[in-house]
């Protein structure tokens, strides 16, 4: 079936999307050591990847109302796959590596903007929830990811050779698969379905701080937790990869769920349960690891916060609905990205960055908390914009 081949593009693009990107972040630690850099110096250096995203997604947004999400999704993932290798050949000091990262952060946001318009294109065409199912593919693909990443570290392979390889395997492998995508959906008069064009409304702007703490708490696991095993509780190259990567494979436990869990309870109740559950269990964690100084605790505290934080983004970009509003929601959520790294490596210099790392509980339970005000007020303003379209055609 068409709706099955479509949905099967889309998950290879959230693969690909999550390998080739958690395959470099598992490498931090290495390029941490390799600079000379202090947390906090780490902390402005991880700026350039989000900031870079941030530029690119209202461009990404405009593009696909214009040329369509399938088009736009096929050719930034060929970009996406030949172009990362960029940050392994810029590694060899601060100020390459700090232009490589800019130039991989529009290419992953942009192709993050795309993909999730694509799904959200086919989400809509089979009328069921499936965005936490592509997100789910994402995080098996970074959990792959990270492993390969640690692995590839352990052994020394360079990490510009490491990005290139993936890059090549993933684009001969997954990039045919995305011939099955479809095209977006036409009103009657033959135009594309949702917004032509990137502009703030205030429900989009409530998710988009829903999304703002979500992707500052997974931003900041993703960059500083095998930092936080590495140097805090002395961790090998290899379990350091793999406290992210068991991250990822409870994001992943999560997203498979959160289809389910959507359709049963409503995108507000439902993310705001699952951020308490993730709060909650990443603090036991945090806290059984200090007193105990042990690498099983925190991990399975990053479990948790995993399993929290699963249902959060894609069940905002699920609600958003189209390329130009996933395109605003993504904008302000990649804030929380951009600084996290900076938070993070701050208050790490201020104080200790185990007393930093108590930000990500925090701003998951807070983005939990707001999260039923901004879908409930998209979902009255949708509906209003059907009683007044319903009105204008009688």
């Amino acid at each position: 079936m068409p709706i099955t081949r479509a949905r099967i593009g889309v998950v290879v693009a959230f693969v690909t999307h999550g390998l080739l990107y958690t395959s470099w972040t598992s490498r931090i630690p290495e390029i941490k050591a390799d600079l000379n850099l202090s947390d906090g110096g780490l902390g402005l250096l991880l700026l350039a990847p989000p900031a870079g995203a941030i530029a690119a997604m209202p461009f990404t947004g405009a593009l696909c109302a214009r040329f369509g999400t399938k088009q736009v999704s096929r050719v930034l993932m060929a970009a996406y796959c030949l172009m990362l290798t960029f940050v392994g050949i810029g590694a060899g000091s601060v100020w390459t590596l700090g232009a490589a990262l800019v130039l991989a952060g529009a290419l992953v946001g942009a192709f993050d903007v795309a993909m999730n318009a694509q799904g959200a294109t086919v989400e809509q065409t089979a009328g069921k929830p499936m965005m936490g199912s592509f997100h789910a593919s994402w995080s098996l693909g970074a959990a792959a990811g990270a492993a390969l990443g640690g692995l590839c570290a352990q052994f020394g392979v360079p990490l510009w050779l490491q990005l290139g390889a993936f890059g090549v395997v993933l684009l001969a492998v997954a990039w045919p698969l995305t011939a099955s995508m479809i095209p977006d959906r036409r009103t009657a008069d033959g135009r594309r379905e949702g917004r032509s064009a990137f502009r703030f409304e205030l429900p989009l702007v409530l998710l988009g701080v829903v999304a703002f703490a979500g992707l500052l708490a997974e931003g900041a696991a993703a960059d500083w937790t095998a930092v936080f095993l590495r140097d805090e509780l002395d961790a090998s190259a290899f379990v350091a990869g793999w406290g992210y990567g068991v991250f990822a494979l409870a994001m992943f436990a999560g997203r498979m769920l959160s289809d389910f869990i959507v359709a049963r309870f409503g995108r507000g109740l439902a993310i705001a349960a699952c951020a308490v559950i993730g709060a909650a269990g990443m603090s036991a964690g945090m806290v059984i690891s200090e007193i105990a100084d042990s690498k099983a605790a925190f991990i399975v505290g990053l479990a948790f916060l995993g399993l929290g934080l699963a249902v959060i983004v894609p069940t905002l970009f699920g609600a958003a609905g189209d390329g130009p509003g996933i395109a605003v929601v993504s904008a302000i959520g990649y804030a929380g990205w951009l600084l996290g790294p900076v938070i993070i490596g701050g208050l790490a210099e201020a104080v200790t960055l185990p007393v930093a790392m108590w930000t990500i509980p925090a701003l998951t339970l807070l983005g939990g908390i707001a999260a039923p005000l901004g879908v409930r007020a998209l979902a009255e303003q949708r509906k209003k914009g059907r009683e007044v379209g319903a009105g204008s055609v009688g």
